[in-house]
């Protein structure tokens, strides 16, 4: 939900006022595909589906060492406007670091942002 006000404009995620210029961080949507080479063996490469706008917010403190005893080393909370089929499947690059994409919600069903949960991936 939006609303205007004094030059201002504001949205409103998980019944929290939020202002949208929050969403300040430039980060690429990819997608996975895997082709054989020559000798047959599988080769790994991202292509970037959309490049959007982000509010993008390390974990910090007690959420830090949660997710660091699952693994989970440079958590962050992402969130995006609403964006149809973005799922676990997609990893998002920021900063020039790939991360998965752990769990999608689409905040109170409204199809209007989604909040990412990502960790940094180990590549190779």
């Amino acid at each position: 939900m939006w609303k205007w006000g004094l030059g201002q404009v504001e949205m409103n995620i998980n019944n929290k006022t939020t202002n949208p210029g929050e969403l300040n961080k430039s980060i690429a949507l990819q997608t996975r595909a895997v082709t054989s080479d020559a000798g047959a063996f599988g080769i790994q490469s991202w292509t970037t589906v959309a490049t959007v706008w982000a509010k993008w917010i390390n974990l910090h403190g007690a959420e830090t060492w949660a997710a660091q005893s699952i693994g989970a080393e440079g958590a962050a909370t992402v969130t995006i406007r609403y964006r149809s089929g973005v799922d676990e499947t997609y990893a998002i690059l920021y900063g020039g670091e790939r991360y998965e994409i752990v769990s999608v919600d689409d905040i109170q069903e409204h199809n209007e942002y989604i909040e990412l949960k990502v960790r940094r991936m180990r590549e190779g």
